[in-house]
């Protein structure tokens, strides 16, 4: 069975793919990794919300669950 995504919600996973690219460091293939294992399109279909969340916040919220301690020094040093 195939799920139906918005195009809200394909463009909110495009800009946050271009956070962890661009601002931590990670291949496009990681950052696709990394938010398909933090479920970000199921939680962006159950909460609405969450698109008042910047892709910047919402990348920083995936590195801290997936304890990506280097990224996330990238940020402090930032």
């Amino acid at each position: 069975m195939s799920i139906i995504i918005s195009k809200d919600i394909k463009m909110m996973v495009q800009h946050i793919i271009r956070e962890l690219v661009e601002e931590f460091g990670k291949s496009e293939i990681e950052a696709k990794e990394l938010i398909q294992k933090s479920d970000v399109v199921r939680s962006l279909m159950i909460d609405p919300m969450g698109f008042h969340e910047s892709p910047y916040n919402w990348a920083l919220s995936i590195l801290t669950d997936a304890n990506d301690v280097e990224a996330l020094e990238k940020y402090l040093n930032h």
